[in-house]
């Protein structure tokens, strides 16, 4: 393993534990910006921010594969553009070094020209990792930023879209005369979201979806552009097939409760063993597709009830969100 691909899996594997703590540490305030971003729109940016640093905690891991097969992507590029641009200069460094060979009595073991002086292999750690992370951390920070992004959009999208949908059924469910019709309605509109995202598990858009997150050396060399524009699309491309292939978990973590950390958790789980089991993650979407579709039926004839904590927050707007909120800018 060397030295780029130990910086990229602890770099990412840090990010990812600091957002973790981040998502658990600030639930209470993402819950109330959702509540009154109607009548504060600036309080959106508070959801954007917790809800993103939630989508680093759930799907960093799960593309660190496309991350380390991007990252030797570069490598192949540049190694492509020095050979076929510089091999004046590369034979003019070796004839160098052949006639220092006959100056320096010092020279290191293995042949590579460097001074076999006390800490030259430190010295050569740290001007490798100086290295990396001149050349290299702008187009992965750049990649990473542009599918974090497209995972932004979707959680506006999702916000305002279940907000307004809860806006008007939630009056309509307050006008029935008994709490047991309330609950029946609640289970019947789980039952429909449980079934509709068990039935996508088996389409062919996912299996398409999930095919490109499995084999990032494919989706890469399909769609491989240079310059700084070419890798914001990538990371844009990315994001969007990761879409495609897992918002079904989301849009069912967002009727459970949000950035409830126990779903995340749960749905992380199911995402990272999708993505990294290559030959078993159509199987675990088709199992949990099943599990999907037999729970909506259980909801929809009665037999069980979900819990329904986001519906009666995100619904409620009231004066006493306000005052939470008012309280916390505060404090």
């Amino acid at each position: 393993m060397n030295t780029s691909t130990l910086v990229i899996i602890a770099s990412v594997t840090s990010i990812s534990l600091v957002t973790w703590l981040v998502s658990l540490w600030q639930y209470d305030a993402m819950m109330l910006s959702m509540m009154t971003f109607y009548d504060n729109p600036a309080v959106l940016s508070l959801f954007v921010v917790i809800w993103t640093t939630g989508m680093a905690a759930m799907m960093l891991p799960a593309i660190v594969p496309m991350i380390l097969v991007f990252n030797r992507l570069i490598n192949t590029n540049n190694a492509t553009s020095n050979n076929s641009g510089n091999s004046y200069t590369n034979s003019q460094m070796a004839y160098r070094r052949n006639s220092n060979d006959t100056s320096h009595s010092s020279i290191t073991n293995s042949g590579m020209g460097y001074p076999a002086e006390e800490g030259g292999d430190k010295s050569d750690i740290i001007h490798r990792l100086r290295n990396i992370l001149q050349t290299k951390s702008p187009n992965i920070i750049l990649f990473v930023s542009a599918y974090l992004a497209i995972w932004a959009l979707t959680g506006v999208v999702l916000l305002v879209g279940w907000s307004f949908f809860f806006d008007i059924l939630l009056p309509q469910l307050e006008r029935n005369d008994s709490q047991q019709q309330q609950l029946v309605s609640t289970n019947f509109i789980y039952g429909i979201v449980l079934i509709m995202v068990g039935t996508y598990e088996f389409s062919l858009l996912k299996t398409r979806s999930l095919r490109c997150c499995e084999f990032p050396l494919s989706f890469l060399m399909d769609r491989w552009e240079k310059g700084r524009a070419g890798v914001l699309k990538m990371g844009m491309y990315h994001g969007l097939y990761c879409i495609g292939c897992c918002w079904p978990y989301f849009l069912l973590m967002v009727a459970l409760g949000w950035m409830n950390v126990f779903w995340m958790g749960l749905f992380a789980a199911v995402i990272f063993t999708e993505k990294i089991w290559t030959r078993g993650g159509l199987w675990i979407a088709r199992i949990t597709g099943i599990c999907f579709i037999t729970l909506g039926i259980l909801s929809l004839t009665g037999a069980i009830s979900l819990p329904s904590d986001s519906m009666s927050d995100v619904g409620s707007s009231g004066g006493d969100a306000s005052d939470k909120m008012m309280s916390m800018d505060m404090s």
